[in-house]
């Protein structure tokens, strides 16, 4: 019964700390269906690359903070705390939303960049790398967490293929697997970054790929604050009220922190 912008809301809650990824993914979906995809404005694209590379960065900070909290290092815990925070602050000065956004529409965004979101995102960057780097460097040779990590729970790379493991899961043992590369959407092609892949399979790899997928996702959000148009709309012209798709299914793609997220319609 419920329309499908209404859908957006219940999509937040599939992971709540990294909601706008959700959003995004749901949004390309039926956008598929409708058929309006290469209507979506170019600074909408690039407005969900960037809340949506904030938000993965934010989701790997919470995972490697309970990582490091879940072994007594609460130090560490508090370092990346700290830096998703800011970030968590800044969506939120955006969004009104702490959490569950619903920021994402079909055919864009519900909102422009607020005046300084840029200027304020540019200035945290380089705190965040510097707190990313203090809370690495305490654990990165640390015996007790290496004790812990290395050699746990190894996945094999024939284990990641026949049980259908992306993300960094499929990547710590060995898949180059990622959808912003293997199926580009939105303006992903326009940015250079890399994939971190493991060799182990196991838990300490899996650790490493997160910290450098947050180096890598910076890297994307610099580019995708120099490249955004300075204006223009963030959603089509011509959208109509009721959308109302012809029959059909769809299924559509995209890169959550944890792996290949998807939408089936």
């Amino acid at each position: 019964y419920a329309t499908w912008t209404q859908i957006f809301p219940y999509t937040d809650r599939l992971n709540y700390v990294s909601p706008l990824l959700n959003n995004v993914g749901y949004a390309l979906a039926v956008e598929k269906l409708l058929g309006i995809e290469r209507k979506i404005p170019e600074r909408a694209q690039f407005i969900r690359v960037m809340v949506g590379e904030i938000s993965r960065i934010t989701d790997h900070m919470t995972c490697l903070a309970a990582n490091a909290m879940e072994m007594g290092a609460f130090t560490v815990y508090f370092y990346f705390i700290k830096a998703r925070e800011w970030l968590w602050e800044l969506l939120e000065e955006l969004t009104g939303a702490r959490l569950t956004h619903s920021y994402v529409r079909i055919g864009g965004v519900a909102a422009d960049l607020t005046d300084d979101f840029c200027a304020r995102l540019r200035g945290l960057l380089p705190k965040i790398r510097k707190s990313m780097a203090d809370g690495a460097a305490l654990l990165l040779n640390n015996r007790i967490f290496r004790d812990r990590m290395d050699g746990i729970a190894i996945i094999t790379r024939e284990d990641a293929i026949a049980w259908g493991l992306t993300g960094p899961m499929g990547r710590s043992a060995g898949l180059a697997y990622d959808v912003r590369k293997d199926h580009p959407y939105l303006v992903y092609d326009r940015f250079d970054f890399e994939i971190p892949v493991g060799t182990n399979g196991d838990s300490y790899d899996r650790y490493l790929i997160r910290l450098e997928e947050i180096r890598q996702s910076i890297r994307i959000v610099q580019q995708a604050v120099d490249q955004m148009p300075d204006e223009g709309p963030i959603l089509p012209e011509r959208m109509p009220r009721a959308l109302r798709p012809a029959p059909g299914e769809i299924y559509m793609r995209c890169e959550d922190p944890r792996g290949e997220y998807g939408v089936y319609i």
